[in-house]
């Protein structure tokens, strides 16, 4: 799927069943940090480099929105071992919001 088009699912998903506002935040965020990295598959980000440009974010924000996210579908996230350290994502683009439509249709 490209860029755009996981955007557009993340919007169409977001009327069936509201992201949080960090959540929000986080995916925007994580799409910069990737296209920035020239799109890796895999890339890292700490939780202080998003809560030095968000007013108001702290690090459970940020690792209860990589939760929400990866819970449907839209990330791949391993947490960091240790607070100091980066959490490791994945855009998941082929298979944006299958989670919550499995779980909308009661399957």
């Amino acid at each position: 799927m490209q860029e755009e088009k996981f955007i557009s699912e993340f919007w169409k998903s977001n009327e069936r069943s509201n992201f949080s506002k960090e959540a929000t935040v986080l995916f925007f965020y994580l799409i910069y940090i990737w296209k920035n990295e020239n799109k890796p598959e895999k890339f890292y980000v700490h939780p202080a480099s998003l809560l030095c440009k968000v007013r108001g974010f702290t690090v459970k924000d940020v690792l209860s929105a990589s939760k929400e996210l990866q819970e449907r579908n839209y990330i791949s996230f391993t947490a960091p071992e240790k607070d100091w350290c980066s959490g490791e994502y994945s855009l998941c683009m082929e298979r944006a919001g299958q989670e919550k439509e499995i779980t909308a249709n009661g399957k």
